[in-house]
This record gives C-alpha cells, sequence and structure tokens, in this order.
C-alpha cells in the first residue's frame, strides 16, 4: 500500500477514534456551566421537606405536652422531653438543609453529600440518615449497625420466614384451619 494511503488511513482512524470517545461534557452543555437539578430530583426534595414540615408540627406539639407534663412533675417526662428536642433539632437541620438546597438549586447529589439525608435502596425516596424503615415502601434503610447485644449463635432471630411458614404463603397453599 503507497504511503500517503497509510497516512490517509491513520489519520481517518485517529479522528473516528476521537469522535468515539465522545466530549467530557455532554452536548448542549458548556465546560464551566453548573449542572442543575432535574424536575425529578426537585421533585423528591420538595416531597421529602413536606414530610419533614409535617414530622415538625406533630413534635412541636408533642414537645408542648412534655413541657407541661415536666411541669407537673410527671416521671420520665425531662428524658422524653430531651429526646424529642433532639429529634426536633435534626428535623429541623434536615429541612433547612433542603430549603438550601431547593433555593440554590443544587443537585440531589450535593444535598445527599451532605450527609443528612439519603436514598431508599428500594423505592430511591429520601430518608433521613437516622431513620430505620423508608416512609415510603417500609422497606429497611441499610445503615451501619451500631454495636450492641446481638442474639446468641442457637436462638434464631425473628424473621418473617415463620409468619410465611404460619400462613401458608410460601407453598402457594391456603393455611390449614387451627385445631379445636
Amino acid at each position: 500500500m503507497p504511503a500517503f494511503l497509510k497516512r490517509l488511513l491513520e489519520r481517518s482512524t485517529q479522528k473516528v477514534n476521537r469522535s468515539a470517545a465522545g466530549s467530557p461534557v455532554p452536548a448542549g452543555i458548556e465546560p464551566g456551566e453548573p449542572r442543575h437539578p432535574t424536575a425529578r430530583e426537585r421533585t423528591l426534595m420538595r416531597r421529602r421537606l413536606r414530610a419533614l414540615r409535617r414530622r415538625r408540627e406533630a413534635l412541636m406539639r408533642e414537645v408542648g405536652g412534655l413541657v407541661l407534663e415536666s411541669k407537673h412533675g410527671e416521671n420520665g417526662a425531662p428524658q422524653r422531653l430531651d429526646g424529642r428536642t433532639h429529634e426536633l433539632e435534626q428535623v429541623d437541620a434536615e429541612a433547612r438543609a433542603i430549603v438550601q438546597a431547593l433555593d440554590e438549586r443544587k443537585t440531589l447529589e450535593e444535598l445527599l453529600s451532605s450527609g443528612l439525608s439519603a436514598r431508599c435502596p428500594n423505592c430511591a425516596e429520601l430518608v433521613a440518615k437516622r431513620e430505620r424503615f423508608c416512609a415510603s415502601c417500609g422497606a429497611e434503610v441499610s445503615r451501619a449497625q451500631p454495636p450492641g447485644p446481638r442474639p446468641p449463635a442457637g436462638r434464631p432471630s425473628h424473621t418473617a420466614a415463620p409468619a410465611a411458614m404460619v400462613t401458608g404463603a410460601s407453598t402457594g397453599r391456603s393455611p390449614s384451619p387451627p385445631a379445636r
């Protein structure tokens, strides 16, 4: 093959490879332009904010009742009051972070990096890091388990399996009637 054809073939191969590699920034977006949240991300943030505001109102009512109980000297009221005010502070902090993210048009990734919120692994809704279960689907939110007592290896832990055996759901049959 002549040398000029080899060079032509090499240059065209290089052009094709550069084109196929794409650019680091998607088409239609300038390299320095900040990324804005999608409509779906903003919907998730607003939905979580509404839930936090409802929880905040319920906590405020409960704290008011606990203050009244503690004034009357009810047993255990100051400890419950401390727990509820701590939870109220956490709810307020998360709500402020979401409001700020919505105002500043931050992406969901930026909000999640703040450490106050997480995503449900099952339905992808926003949940607080402190919550154990998703309010939307009920799935357990994975998080680091605090060190604590664990059941002995010989004892079975409580799971959904015994309920499936009782109802017959695992076999597809209806359960037998109870013995009389």
